[in-house]
């Protein structure tokens, strides 16, 4: 989306004369969606992270601007935030996600105990681990780790709005390339954007 955006600047300011490099043969970096069981699911960015405050997200204004369905993620009460997919975007209420979630902790508690009682796992292993997951070897704690910059939440507010549209995240960097990109029936065909710019990586 940098790349995209950058290009976008210098074509506002009149700077025709450049290239745009994906390394693969797609624009959007990260934003990636596929299509799972017939509805769109994002494998890289998924949340509009940092609306709301003194400065204005960027990719915010592109949401509201294009018409983006978001969803503001209610981290209140996480456990029960079970979204409706018949309604992209749409919670359930909290007493039928409640029961739902319930349900499902129950169901997969009697699953373990199932299998400890067999004594062992799904390839007839009899392998236990004593030892709790943080002194595993290899197991990770990420509990103190910050995925994103808190100057994001300083700057440009605490509020987070997941993705929830058919059309996807990369909608917005379609668009934006639209804007200065020779494009025909959807497609970029601009030779000043080179895909596939990536063969190996060190």
């Amino acid at each position: 989306m940098k790349g995209v955006s950058a290009a976008k600047v210098l074509a506002n300011n009149g700077v025709t004369d450049f290239v745009i490099l994906e390394a693969s043969d797609r624009i959007g970096g990260r934003i990636l969606k596929e299509k799972f069981g017939g509805v769109s699911v994002e494998l890289g960015a998924g949340w509009i992270v940092g609306v709301g405050g003194k400065e204005t997200n960027p990719v915010w204004e592109l949401a509201t601007e294009f018409g983006l369905r978001t969803c503001f993620a209610d981290y209140t009460n996480v456990r029960y935030n079970i979204y409706d997919r018949r309604s992209p975007g749409k919670i359930f209420p909290r007493g039928i996600a409640a029961e739902s979630y319930k349900k499902a902790v129950e169901s997969a508690v009697q699953k373990l105990r199932n299998k400890e009682d067999y004594g062992g796992d799904d390839n007839g292993s009899n392998s236990k681990i004593d030892e709790p997951p943080s002194s595993v070897p290899g197991f990770v704690k990420v509990v103190d780790a910050e995925a994103v910059p808190v100057c994001t939440f300083r700057d440009l507010g605490e509020r987070e709005f997941l993705v929830a549209d058919e059309r996807g995240f990369d909608y917005l960097v379609y668009k934006m390339a639209e804007d200065f990109l020779f494009t025909s029936e959807g497609r970029i065909l601009d030779s000043r954007l080179k895909l596939n710019q990536v063969s190996f990586l060190h």
